[in-house]
């Protein structure tokens, strides 16, 4: 089993490659929603997502074909405001990458302008609810939760 640190590393790592960057393909998964899929190795990643405004999803890591972590998401930008710009900050903000205990997504915070992007964590890679908000002028225009751990630990 991999240690919470690698398990973290390794979860930068397909985030990095996914949704931080802009030129990542997600493809139709049938279902009216979007996957993306990557491999490191023996470790599979799967990003599925589904809506514009809100949307939500679901992350997925397996080692060699077991799922070892899982984390779902919901997210939205507010009425009357400019989702694509709040969407190119965000993935800015994600290239940063995560910050002390945050286990994954963006620092604990991130300014660049009138934008100011927040994240906050309630617990670790083994088991975390984690809220990620981007702020315009001081007025919170994004919110985005996060639910999710390592998983199979036990059968």
């Amino acid at each position: 089993m991999l240690d919470r640190n690698k398990l973290k590393d390794l979860l930068r790592e397909f985030n990095v490659k996914g949704y931080a960057d802009p030129n990542s393909k997600y493809i139709d998964n049938g279902k009216n929603g979007k996957v993306l899929n990557l491999t490191i190795d023996d470790y599979t990643y799967e990003d599925e997502f589904y809506g514009g405004e809100p949307y939500c999803g679901n992350e997925t890591i397996w080692e060699n074909g077991i799922d070892i972590f899982r984390c779902v998401y919901w997210g939205k930008v507010i009425k009357g405001i400019n989702f694509s710009d709040i969407y190119d900050f965000l993935r800015k903000a994600l290239s940063k990458g995560p910050d002390g205990e945050l286990v994954h997504r963006g620092p604990s915070e991130y300014v660049q302008g009138e934008l100011k992007y927040t994240n906050s964590i309630e617990g670790d890679i083994e088991e975390f609810r984690q809220v990620e908000k981007i702020f315009m002028n001081e007025r919170e225009v994004y919110i985005a939760y996060f639910v999710g751990g390592r998983v199979n630990i036990r059968k």
